[in-house]
Parts: C-alpha cells; structure tokens; sequence
C-alpha cells in the first residue's frame, strides 16, 4: 500500500531521449565496426499475469527479475528464470527494486484487492506485515543497508536494516543514505509540523520540510522546507534564499560534497540555484547534474515549448525535448537525448545523428572515448555505438542500459526474436 502525504509538486522531469557536445576539443574516435555474442540468461516464464509482465533488469544488466502467478496458487518472484521466496498472496507492480550493487532484491507483497496488510520481501525472505508501507524501497548507495517506511496500526515508523525506529504521525520518502549507508534521514511529521529525521534525531519544526539528502562523504545534509508562503533549501542547518516553491526530488550535491544544487520556483518560472547562484528562467527544469570532478553542472529547460541543454549556463541548441544527461567519466563530455517532433536523436558533440523511434541510457566507456545508447526503429532495437548499430533485438528489460566492461568491451540485457526470454548481448569494438 502506498501513499505521498507531504509530497511536494515536481517540476523537475527526467525526460527519456540522448546526446552530448563536448567540453572541450579532443580527437573523435575513428569508426569502429562491432562484433555480438548472445548468452543465454533466463526462460521468462509469467504464468498467468493479466497485462504486460514487470520484468526488471540489474543495474549491472546480468540478471533479472519477475513475477510469475501460479494458476490460483498465487505468484512467486523469479530472479534469472528461478522462484525466490515464498508464494505470495499478490505483489505491488512497480515496487520491485535491485540494490546498486545488482546482490539483493525488494518489494512489497501483499492482496491490493483484499485489503490485506502487506509486507517487504528482501532477498527472498518475507519481513514483518505492515497496515501500509511507503514507496519507494531504499538500498543504499553500496548496496549494504535497506530501509522503507511503514505504518503500523494509526502511526508511521522508519524501518532500517530490520529495525523499527521512532512512530510519527506521519512520514514522507524517499529515505536517504550517505554513500556508506551509515547516515539514514528521512521526512516526519508531529503535533502538525514537519521536520527531518538524520540519525534518529528530530530536526528544526516547519510547515513542511522534505526531501533529504548527504553529501557522499555523509558530512552535509540539505532538504526542502516551507515556513508561511516561503519555501527554502536548508543546508547544514541553514535556510538558504526563498522562493515560491524547492523541487525537493532535484537537491543533489556534488561529488566532492562542496557544492549544492537544486530548482526553485519564482512565481512560474523555475531555474537552477547552485552555491546560491540562480541560472536563467525556464517553464520547466530537470533535476541538475554534476559532474565527476565537481568542476561543472548542467541541466536541461524548457522555455516557450523549446527545451535546451545548459551547461554551465550556457544554453545548447533547442529540440522538442531533452533529457537524460551523463557526463564522461573525465569530465570532458556531456550526453542528452533530444527530441524532435515523433523522432529521437542523439546529438555528439553538437552533431546530430540519426532519427530513431526512441533512444536513451547513453553511457560513456570508461577512457570516455566512446558513447553507447540504446535505440528503438520499427520496434526493434538495438545498441548503438559512437553512430554504428549492432543487429536488431527483439526488446528490453526495465533498467536495460549499456554496461562497459573495458574501453572496448560492453553488455547490455536483451531480448531475442519475440520470446521474453533473457539473454546478455556482448559487444567488441573492433577498430
């Protein structure tokens, strides 16, 4: 069961689409020519699901899982084409999550229809019955702690690694980890305030207060907050400029932890604030990106139905759409993918490429030579690298994106022919 008191509008949108202009001149790879292998993963068996089965990909793309019904006998989650766990009365489509580190699986069970209690099942293992549990499910960032928010009987806890926190009237997620997992905060609400709740401590009371975020290094803290009228980041404990509105999904810190970036509503305008400095006015932004050196940031807007890549306050070409932005490992090169009319294309280094149906999940290699991404043409699809196609699949998985496993090595989790069926697509750069 599922709910989003204290929840705060978003007008940050991550739009699925691809491309990148560079930060700096270099040498374009020359062309390349790609050789594929396939290895068979998983028979995709779903029994007798109704609708479109919820099939969910690792984030290292070499596994996958799936809820499989059996005829009146209820269903079982399959990892790799395997049951794991339990039979379950039902499940909560959507909930179904993978740690960062692709070891570990969550999602809630339970019978919807039934009003029956629901409850988590990690790894398998079917934990405590909840009246009501919160989306979404958390690992953190490595992969070694889990957490979600329950309610029990009239009361909201936090429940961390299997333990039950404090009960509030009411909660609000998602819950946040500093990269370890060693710092966990999270909304709650009291005696009709709000507050955020880092390290079991309750934090200054507003009218609202969301969204919490750790630098990676878990030594700062930040969340959106409103007093009155007035709506305002707090970092380290300090109310940072007003405005008329905090996207509270789109507060991210730099990789180095110095630097804080967020959108902020004016009037009906939203534009980017980072370190306090405000980025030009947009009908619609994206949550903003930092780069892995900390040194740069960009973002997408959409003003007048024209949306831009900016970064570093400079405005790129507009398109219909854009969205998805990465940078290269270096730092050197930034990906986007852009829209145009029905089409999507990829844009590397200010150069168009071709149109597609759809594209997205650019990923840079890691000497940030090379861009792959995923793109779909007459309901096929395929890999694409720095412009050169591999041959056609039949489809995807949830969470399918390009992994590289060396400069000139990548996988990704596909699906042969029409079956469901998983299997890991190998690609070799040859040049």
């Amino acid at each position: 069961m599922m709910k989003t008191t204290l929840s705060v509008p978003l007008a940050a949108l991550l739009l699925v689409v691809v491309a990148y202009p560079r930060l700096s001149a270099d040498e374009t790879p020359s062309q390349v020519k790609l050789t594929t292998t396939e290895t068979f993963l998983a028979k995709i068996h779903t029994g007798n699901l109704t609708g479109s089965p919820y099939m969910l990909a690792s984030p290292d793309n070499r596994h996958e899982a799936h809820p499989v019904g059996r005829f009146g006998k209820g269903m079982v989650m399959a990892i790799d084409g395997q049951a794991n766990g339990p039979t379950l009365q039902g499940f909560y489509n959507g909930t179904l999550t993978w740690s960062p580190d692709s070891k570990h699986t969550a999602f809630l069970a339970g019978a919807p229809q039934k009003g029956a209690r629901c409850s988590v099942v990690l790894d398998g293992v079917e934990q405590k019955q909840y009246d009501e549990v919160l989306m979404p499910l958390v690992f953190s960032p490595n992969g070694a702690h889990f957490a979600y928010l329950a309610k029990k009987g009239k009361l909201w806890l936090a429940v961390v690694d299997g333990v039950e926190g404090k009960e509030y009237e009411d909660v609000c997620g998602p819950i946040a980890f500093d990269a370890e997992g060693k710092r966990v905060a999270y909304s709650a609400k009291a005696e009709g305030k709000c507050f955020i709740v880092a390290d079991g401590q309750d934090g200054e009371r507003y009218d609202l207060a969301v969204g919490p975020v750790f630098s990676p290094d878990g030594t700062r803290l930040a969340f959106a907050a409103k007093s009155g009228d007035s709506s305002f980041a707090v970092l380290d404990g300090q109310r940072q400029k007003e405005y008329d509105g905090i996207s509270s999904e789109s507060l991210v810190f730099s990789p180095d932890g110095k630097h804080l970036a967020y959108g902020a509503r004016r009037g009906q305008s939203w534009l980017a604030v980072a370190d306090g400095v405000e980025g030009g006015a947009y009908d619609v932004l994206s949550y903003p990106v930092y780069s892995p050196d900390s040194a740069h940031l960009a973002y997408s807007g959409t003003r007048g139905g024209k949306a831009t890549a900016v970064l570093d306050g400079a405005e790129g070409a507009q398109y219909d759409n854009v969205g998805w932005l990465a940078f290269s490992p270096d730092s050197r090169r930034l990906a986007y993918a852009a829209t145009i009319g029905e089409k999507r294309v990829v844009v590397a280094d200010g150069v168009a490429g071709p149109q597609y149906d759809g594209a997205m999940a650019p990923t840079f290699s890691p000497d940030s030579k090379r861009l792959a991404y995923i793109a779909e043409s007459k309901d096929k699809m395929v890999l694409v690298v720095d412009g050169v196609e591999t041959k056609p699949y039949g489809g995807i998985f949830w969470g399918t994106r390009p992994v590289w496993d060396a400069p000139d090595r990548l996988h990704a989790l596909m699906r042969v022919g029409a079956d469901l069926d998983a299997y890991i697509a190998e690609v070799q750069i040859v040049e």
